[in-house]
């Protein structure tokens, strides 16, 4: 992908950039409102699961190798090859399949590895191609992905109410959209990628594992996902023990992710003009805590302030940790292994978060003691973001040039 040097050169790529980020959530998030539907139709609540569980475990197992492919193949490569295994997913997981259920699983494996893809490389891109405008470009790319995420939720029930299909062409909708913007992005993929020396797959994450500061990086980035999931998972539950009923409290779930945007468009620019994020990255966690406190104890006409609150903290928090896998890297390389070793690491520990809190909640009977365990996570998600966000960058590169790492 060479660098644009013209002004029309830069909106196609920072477009192509958005674009690609709008695609990396609706497949996943367009399953929840269709999840009855799907089960009076015939699937298994085990089945309907797996189609959000399986893509966040790859999000970490395929997540793991992507630096190294895009390093490989070329950036604006891989994330095509992404759009295309993407698309031909989500046709996959729709085919109706009455026996085993491999095509569905098929598809959903693609559509993890697909989306997985995009995860680690954007980051990467925007540090190769834009490295002085590192922090207001993450705040477009982790808008988009809000933004693509509340498109799934917000369009899944009326695309399954007015196509013959229903719930699967609903689901094999998004499909369409990656391949448009597949062939949108596809001029990208003209050119040769840029030649780097050979390197073992995994070589630039082994660097980074004796590296104090990466894995402060890697645990911060699984916390934060952690807390995001176990918290939106069962909000809705929880404000309708709060007195809330079910139209009202998914219309302050929307107008949470609403605000999200908006924060996740603000924090990193703000903080990208830093040194050191710690206090904005810290701030956010503790935001997200003190929030599900608010949302357990406040009484219930102040409740839906508390749930705007935490929607600020969860997706600054979120945008925040995509940007520090950017100013923390010495190099685009790094910030392809860094992104890799934090994005891997971080989905496998936040996949397990929304079932260990359900099973809180069945062991207590108790959604405070629940919700009060996500309080807890939130202080440590502050502490080590504290640490992850402070000035100094890491390197994967051997022999390593000057970097502070720890």
């Amino acid at each position: 992908m060479p660098s644009p040097n013209r002004p029309w050169q830069h909106f196609v790529l920072i477009a192509g950039l958005i674009l690609v980020a709008l695609n990396l959530r609706p497949a996943v998030t367009a399953v929840g409102p269709l999840a009855e539907r799907m089960h009076l139709d015939g699937l298994s609540r085990e089945a309907i699961g797996a189609f959000t569980t399986i893509p966040l475990l790859l999000f970490g197992f395929a997540g793991l190798w992507a630096g190294w492919i895009g390093g490989r193949f070329g950036y604006a490569r891989t994330l095509g090859s992404g759009l295309l295994l993407l698309s031909l997913g989500c046709y996959l997981r729709s085919v109706p399949d009455e026996g085993s259920g491999l095509w569905r699983l098929a598809g959903t494996i693609l559509i993890g590895t697909g989306i997985a893809l995009g995860n680690v490389l954007l980051p990467s891109v925007i540090k190769s191609r834009y490295p002085d405008h590192i922090g207001p470009l993450t705040s477009l790319y982790s808008t988009a992905l809000n933004l693509g995420a509340a498109f799934g939720i917000a369009f899944a029930v009326p695309l399954a109410d007015r196509l013959p299909g229903g719930w699967a062409a609903s689901l094999a909708s998004w499909g369409i959209m990656a391949f448009a913007s597949f062939l949108i992005w596809s001029p990208q993929m003209r050119h040769a990628p840029a030649a780097h020396p050979k390197r073992a797959p995994l070589a630039g994450i082994a660097v980074l594992a004796s590296q104090r500061r990466a894995w402060q990086i890697t645990v911060h980035m699984g916390l934060q996902s952690m807390l995001y999931y176990s918290s939106v998972a069962w909000l809705p539950t929880v404000l309708q023990t709060r007195g809330f009923d079910e139209a009202e409290a998914a219309h302050w779930v929307a107008a949470m992710q609403v605000l999200g945007c908006v924060a996740s468009l603000i924090a990193p620019t703000l903080a990208g003009r830093l040194k050191s994020q710690s206090v904005w990255v810290a701030g956010c966690a503790l935001t997200s805590g003190a929030s599900l406190l608010g949302i357990l104890f406040l009484p219930p006409a102040f409740v839906g302030i508390a749930v705007l609150t935490l929607g600020v903290g969860l997706n600054a928090s979120f945008g925040l940790a995509l940007l520090l896998l950017a100013v923390r890297s010495y190099d685009t390389e790094t910030s392809a292994s860094l992104s890799s070793m934090a994005q891997a690491g971080g989905y496998l520990l936040a996949a397990p978060g929304p079932l260990l809190i359900g099973w809180l909640q069945t062991l207590t009977e108790s959604w405070t003691f629940a919700f009060g365990a996500i309080v807890v996570l939130a202080t440590v998600t502050a502490a080590f973001g504290f640490y992850a966000g402070k000035e100094g960058t890491v390197s994967a590169g051997t022999p390593e040039p000057f970097h502070t790492g720890s």
